[in-house]
C-alpha cells in the first residue's frame, strides 16, 4: 500500500505543478513581485527557466519562507515566520552548491523548496495511511484519507514555498508515535517530530498534548513495571524539544535586541526596509517593544504590529470574501468536532467512575485528536486571518481527513448528489481554482 498512497501523492503533486504552470503562463500575475537584484549563474537561460517554471509557487507567504531561506531574518516582520523548513531549504541548496550544480541562488532556492514539499508530501500521505490504520484498522478508510489529503482543499499550499507539508509530516509523525504502544515505543523519533512541530509553526506547540496525554493513558493502562522509564524517556524528549525552540528564540533575542550585535546587510536589504519602514537585525540600538517582554518571545508582537492578528480583528465588513471562502472548512470541522464531543459526552456520562475510566479510554482513544482540532478551529474562528484556516486545519490536524473519509463510498460509484459527491467537488474546485489564483499573485486561503 505503501507505494500505492506514493504514487497517488505524486501524482497530485504532478498535476498541481502542471496547474501552475500553465495558469502562470497564461495569465499576468495580480500584483508584480518585488524581488532584488539577481545574480545568474553560469547558464543564465538554465536560471530563467527554473524561475519562470516555478515562479507560480513563491507568492504571498512564499516570498518571506524564500528570502528567510537566502537571508535569514533580516526584518522583523519575518519572525512571524518559523524556522524549520526556510533553515532545511537553505542547508540543502548549499549542499547542492557544493555538489557542483550551476544554478543561481535564487533559482536553486526555490527549485529545492518545491522539490522538496514534492518529496515530503509523498512521506505524509504514507504517515497519515499508517495513523489512520492503526486508529481504526480499516484499510477503506485509511486510503480514502490519504485520497482526500492528496487533493486537499488547500492542496496549492503543499507545493508552493509554505511550510505546511513540513508542518503535517511532522504533527503526523508525531501522533503516529504516541500511539505506540510501550514495546514498539521509539524515543527519538517522537523527539525529533515534536521539535519538527514546534520550530516549524507557532501552532505546533499544542501538539505537546499528545505525548502528555499518551505517558498518562499508557500510565493508567499499564500494569508493566516500566511506566517509570517510559516518563523519563518521553519527558527527555519533551525537554529536548523545548529547549531547542528556546535555542532559537535565544537566537533572534540575540539579532534583535542586543546592543552588541552588529549584521551587515546587503544594500538592498537596506533600502527595502528603510522603504517600507521594517526594523532590521543587528540594530539593537532602535529597539522593538517586545524586547522588554518578563518572556521576549516576538511572535505575537510582531503578528500583532505588522499583520493585525489578535482576537476578533479580523471581523469586519470588508473581509467578507474571506469569511466565505474559510466558511466550508470552518462549517465542517465545527459541525463534526461539535458532533463527536456531544456524542462522546452522552456515551461516557454514566460510565464516569473508577471502575469504568480504563474501558473510556481504550473505546475513545480519537478523543485527543478531536479535541485538538476542535481547539484550532475555535482559534482560526477568532483569532486568525480568516482566510488561512483551510490550509492552517488541513496541515494541523489528520481529524479532517478522517471525518471526511466516513462520507466516501467503498466503491469507485460517487454520486455527484449526495454528501460524498459535494465534498468531492468541494475538495476538487478548491484544488483547481486555487492553484489558479494563487499562482498568479491573487488572494487565496
Amino acid at each position: 500500500m505503501t507505494r500505492k498512497v506514493t504514487k497517488l501523492a505524486l501524482t497530485s503533486r504532478v498535476i498541481v505543478l502542471v496547474v501552475q504552470l500553465l495558469a502562470n503562463f497564461a495569465t499576468p500575475d495580480h500584483k508584480p513581485q518585488s524581488e532584488g537584484p539577481k545574480k545568474n549563474g553560469p547558464f543564465p537561460w538554465l536560471d530563467e527557466l527554473v524561475l519562470q517554471s516555478l515562479s507560480g509557487l513563491r507568492h504571498w507567504d512564499g516570498e518571506y519562507f524564500l528570502h528567510i531561506a537566502s537571508n535569514l531574518y533580516t526584518y522583523e516582520n519575518t519572525l512571524a515566520f518559523y524556522p524549520l523548513y526556510p533553515v532545511v531549504v537553505r542547508h540543502v541548496a548549499q549542499a547542492c552548491q557544493h555538489l557542483g550544480i550551476t544554478l543561481s541562488r535564487d533559482a536553486l532556492i526555490l527549485l529545492v523548496a518545491v522539490a522538496l514539499n514534492v518529496f515530503i508530501f509523498c512521506k505524509t500521505a504514507n504517515v497519515l495511511y499508517k495513523l489512520t490504520q492503526r486508529m481504526f484498522n480499516d484499510h477503506n478508510k485509511s486510503w480514502n484519507a490519504a485520497l482526500i489529503f492528496c487533493f486537499n482543499p488547500a492542496s496549492i499550499f503543499f507545493s508552493a514555498a509554505y511550510s505546511e507539508t513540513f508542518f503535517a509530516f511532522a504533527s503526523f509523525s508525531l501522533m503516529l508515535e504516541c500511539m505506540r504502544s510501550e514495546k514498539d515505543f521509539r524515543t527519538l523519533r517522537l523527539g525529533a517530530a515534536l521539535t519538527g512541530c514546534f520550530v516549524c509553526r507557532s501552532n505546533g506547540l499544542l501538539t505537546l498534548g499528545f505525548p502528555l496525554y499518551f505517558l498518562a493513558r499508557h500510565i493508567l493502562l499499564s500494569t508493566s513495571s516500566v511506566q517509570r522509564w517510559q516518563l523519563f524517556k518521553m519527558g527527555l524528549a519533551m525537554l529536548v524539544a523545548l529547549g531547542i525552540l528556546n535555542t532559537y528564540y535565544f537566537y533572534i533575542f540575540r539579532l534583535y535586541c542586543l546592543p552588541d550585535v552588529k549584521e551587515q546587510h546587503a544594500q538592498h536589504i537596506v533600502d527595502y526596509a528603510k522603504e517600507r519602514s521594517y526594523l532590521i537585525s543587528g540594530q539593537a540600538s532602535v529597539g522593538s517593544p517586545w524586547c522588554g517582554y518578563t518572556l521576549p518571545f516576538p511572535y505575537t508582537y510582531v503578528q500583532s504590529h505588522y499583520w493585525d492578528v489578535g482576537f476578533l480583528r479580523y471581523y469586519k465588513w470588508k473581509q467578507l470574501p474571506n469569511f466565505l471562502l474559510a466558511l466550508p472548512m470552518l462549517l465542517f470541522m465545527h459541525w463534526h468536532c461539535y458532533d463527536y464531543i456531544r456524542k462522546l459526552v452522552a456515551n461516557t456520562w454514566s460510565k464516569i467512575s473508577p471502575a469504568e475510566y480504563q474501558g473510556i479510554l481504550k473505546e475513545h482513544i480519537s478523543f485527543p485528536f478531536v479535541l485538538h482540532a476542535a481547539v484550532l478551529t475555535l482559534v482560526c474562528t477568532l483569532y486568525v486571518h480568516i482566510q488561512v484556516s483551510t490550509r492552517l486545519l488541513a496541515s494541523a490536524t489528520p481529524v479532517f481527513y478522517w471525518f471526511s473519509a466516513d462520507y466516501m463510498p467503498n466503491t469507485f460509484q460517487l454520486s455527484f448528489r449526495s454528501k460524498a459527491g459535494a465534498l468531492f467537488i468541494w475538495c476538487l474546485t478548491y484544488s483547481l481554482v486555487g492553484t489558479v489564483l494563487f499562482s498568479n499573485n491573487y488572494p487565496w486561503t
